[in-house]
Formats: C-alpha cells, structure tokens, sequence
C-alpha cells in the first residue's frame, strides 16, 4: 500500500468491512477522497502516499477558491480520517495531518422547515390516493413515515418488514454510527396507514425480511426514488420543493414548538449530540419573533 490510490482503496473497503459504514457515507468519503486524488495526481501518474503530506493538503485546499467552505472542510475531514487510519494501522508513521484545520469560515444555516399547512395538504393529498392501488398505499405510508417519526431517508430505505413491531408500536432503526434506536408509533393515521401496508407486503411475498419499502420492480427503493415520490407529490398541491430531510426538520422543530423536551427530540432524530438537536432551538426562536411581530396587542395599537 505505498500509493495513494491503493491507500484509498484500502481505506474504502476498511470502512464498509469493519466500520459497518453505510452506503451514502462511503459514497461520501470515495467523492472526497477521489477529488484529492485528482489533483495529487495532475504531475504524476502514480502518487507515492508519502508524497501526500502537509504541503500538498494546503496547496489542495488553496485550490478551492470557488467551493462551498462546507464543502472543503468536509473533504479535509475525509482526508484526515483516511490518513488517521493509515497511521492506526502502521501503514505511515506521521502525516502531519493531525493538528491542520480549514481557515474558511462557515456561516450558520438553519434548517430548511415546511408550514404547518403545507405538511397537511400533503398527507391529506396522499391519503386521498391510498385506496386506488397498493403503490398508493405503500406512496402514503412513506409519506407518513417520514414525517410522523423524522427518521433520515437513508434509515427508511434501509427498513426490513422484520423492524416494524405492530403489537409494542415501535420501529427498530439502525442509524448513523451504526447505533440503534427504537422509535415508538404514536400517531393514529400513521399506524393505519402503516398496518395497511404491512398487510400488502406480507401476501404479495409472505416474508418479514423482506424490505419495507420497494420499488416497481420488487426491490429495494432507493433514496432517489423517495425524493421522486415527494417531488411528485409536492407537484400535485402546487408547492414547488419538498425533501425528506425538510420533513425532518420539520417535525422536529415543531415538536419542540408544542413544548417538548429537546433530549426526546434528540433521541426520535438519533443524534449522538444533544449539541446537533440545539439548532432546532434557534429555528424555534425564529418563529417566536414571526408570530410576535404578527400577532403581539401592541403593533394593532396605533398610538
């Protein structure tokens, strides 16, 4: 393993075979780790992996003058974590990679949230579909499914019929860091919905280990194609964009609207960090000052 390329090879497969990564994160790591690999490699065919040190990192990240400071600093991150590794397993003895840090400043972005009524229109729309077919019918329990438990689309497409217990009304989900959690059912329509579709999958293929959600060809839908269903469906009650991560946020700052406790959140979200659940406090201060600005006795009082 004395080339840079072989490294991240080797890296690549540590992380699927003994890291358990999921898919999207190794997809991650090969994007970042190949657009360093590029230009490490515009002088030289084979770039030696000791020639892949501090210098080299600093020019790399001169380079990106016009990428997304978020951007670059993730990609640093993959990098480090790729040569950290390396040093873990004596492959190198010191990258000098350990104490670098990405100068670019990133701004703080809140999460991108959806109305109250546009999240009804949207159940209601697909609801009103779920009796014609049973594509319909599975269309509405992933619609439901993603905002009545705010799990990540990568956790959803990854669900097996055997994680839905309907008699403890939970879910069992397996997360980021591969850390599980159980996410109990607790709304109404969401269980009906789900219970109906659940009927559908066991007598068209009679197995529990069957994915929960599939696409027109039986298997295993895509993150692609739950993004499709909600473009589709946004379409249909004239909003222009709707994503899965957006009902995420949604559902989530909501609940902390209504008086929830943020550690609950943290733990319907999976976060590791009770740190990452405190953005939603900010989103929720926002729509504090929204509806005081709107609705406070003394704006009406003209004097």
């Amino acid at each position: 393993m004395d080339t840079l390329n072989s490294a991240i090879e080797w890296f690549l497969a540590y992380c699927k075979n003994h890291r358990k990564l999921s898919a999207h994160t190794l997809k991650a790591y090969q994007h970042d780790l190949k657009h360093f690999y590029v230009f490490a490699s515009e002088s030289v065919a084979e770039v030696p992996i000791l020639s892949a040190d501090r210098s080299l990192v600093q020019r790399w990240l001169g380079d990106m003058k016009t990428v997304k400071p978020r951007t670059i600093r993730r990609r640093l991150a993959s990098l480090k974590s790729m040569f950290a590794s390396l040093e873990r397993h004596g492959t190198i003895i010191n990258s000098g990679l350990a104490g670098l840090r990405c100068e670019v400043k990133i701004g703080k972005s809140l999460p991108r949230t959806i109305a109250r009524t546009t999240v009804k229109s949207l159940l209601r729309s697909a609801h009103k579909q779920s009796g014609t077919s049973h594509g319909n019918i599975q269309e509405t329990a992933l619609i439901e499914i993603l905002f009545s438990t705010g799990m990540r689309v990568s956790e959803i497409v990854a669900l097996n019929v055997k994680q839905i217990d309907m008699e403890r009304l939970v879910i069992s989900v397996r997360g980021k860091g591969n850390r599980e959690r159980e996410i109990p059912i607790v709304c109404n329509a969401f269980q009906d919905t789900l219970s109906q579709h659940l009927t559908e999958r066991e007598v068209e293929i009679g197995a529990a280990d069957a994915p929960l959600f599939v696409n027109r060809r039986g298997n295993r839908m895509s993150d692609q194609t739950v993004r499709e269903v909600l473009r589709r469906h946004a379409a249909q009650i004239g909003t222009r964009r709707i994503t899965p991560h957006m009902l995420r946020h949604t559902v989530a700052t909501l609940l902390l609207e209504d008086g929830v406790d943020l550690r609950h959140i943290q733990r319907l979200l999976g976060h590791s960090s009770i740190t990452t659940t405190t953005i939603y406090v900010q989103v929720s201060e926002r729509s504090q000052r929204q509806v005081l600005t709107r609705r406070h006795p003394r704006n009406k009082m003209l004097i």
